[in-house]
């Protein structure tokens, strides 16, 4: 297209924007910047998300702050970081239940592809079939056959309505032939409570949820539901080769942005959580997590939630799953 005079009158306009947008970035942060972690305190995201910014924040010297904000099914946090200015001093730490819940509302209460923009993908988690000792169960058929022995009033834990270990029950429970009654918590420490104190008999938990209590005893494995055994328990057999085939459930760890943020304040905060995920330091804190470390770029991740954001569709459809 030919360069016109109202071309060229545009031109400096955009040059001092980007000019601009990246001074913007080099004096970012100027004031406090804020991470809303949908979850309560204690979980998998929010220690993953608090440990990597503490780090960064003192690498810039900046004031970073985890602001907790649980219900919902993580959509009261969502919907408080996609009304934020898009000016990167809102960041929301994310996970499956991001892409699921809105899937479960008859009226999404955001678009995810529309309200935000991917910004790092920190960790994926694969899950462990646990339930309480009390449950006359070691191995899967057993599991099985008690659950369907208890007519109907056998109960499996969640994080939350829509999040990943929900939706990857309905699918288990499915596939299993059993009929297992869903409560939802406010998150995977409030759950964990309730499961090992016995008011709640199973749960798919993240593994840096459960290996205490593995080692304790206070909770017993069944299967995880993983591609492979997993190195952390070597001797515990996945689901797919117990003949729940090609099952998987796992739930990831990331954090996005609000669409429109300017490209280098969200190039600025992938780098240091690329970063920080190769810490000597984090990496030790976080190996006792069992979760594999990943740090995708802005562009891997908002591809890896194109992806997920199908197969959550496609799951939910095969599991009838709602929110409560």
């Amino acid at each position: 297209m030919p360069l016109t005079r109202r071309s060229f009158v545009h031109l400096p306009a955009l040059a001092l924007a980007a000019v601009v947008t990246r001074a913007r970035a080099d004096d970012y942060p100027s004031r406090p910047v804020r991470i809303i972690v949908p979850f309560a305190p204690g979980g998998g995201t929010d220690l993953i998300t608090r440990t990597l910014a503490d780090l960064i924040a003192t690498q810039w010297k900046a004031s970073v702050v985890i602001e907790n904000k649980p219900g919902g099914g993580t959509t009261i946090g969502s919907q408080a970081a996609a009304s934020a200015p898009a000016d990167g001093y809102t960041l929301l730490a994310a996970s499956n239940s991001f892409l699921i819940s809105p899937l479960l509302l008859p009226t999404k209460p955001y678009v995810w592809e529309r309200d935000f923009t991917g910004v790092s993908l920190f960790a994926l988690s694969p899950h462990i079939l646990v339930v309480n000792p009390k449950v006359p169960a070691k191995t899967l058929p057993e599991f099985v056959a008690w659950a369907k022995a208890q007519g109907g009033n056998a109960t499996f834990a969640s994080f939350g309505s829509g999040s990943s270990n929900h939706l990857g029950f309905e699918v288990l429970k499915r596939r299993l032939g059993v009929d297992i009654v869903h409560v939802p918590y406010k998150g995977s420490a409030p759950a964990m409570n309730d499961l090992v104190a016995g008011h709640v008999n199973a749960m798919l938990g993240d593994l840096q949820n459960v290996s205490e209590q593995l080692r304790g005893g206070t909770l017993r494995p069944i299967a995880v539901a993983n591609e492979k055994r997993i190195p952390l328990l070597p001797d515990l057999p996945t689901l797919d080769e117990l003949g729940v085939t090609g099952f998987t459930s796992k739930s990831w760890f990331g954090v996005l942005a609000r669409k429109d943020t300017p490209p280098p304040i969200v190039a600025k905060w992938s780098a240091a959580f690329a970063d920080a995920l190769k810490q000597p330091a984090v990496q030790e804190r976080l190996a006792s997590l069992g979760v594999d470390l990943v740090g995708a770029t802005p562009e891997g991740m908002q591809a890896f939630l194109v992806e997920e954001a199908k197969r959550a569709e496609d799951a939910v459809k095969l599991s009838g799953a709602t929110m409560e």
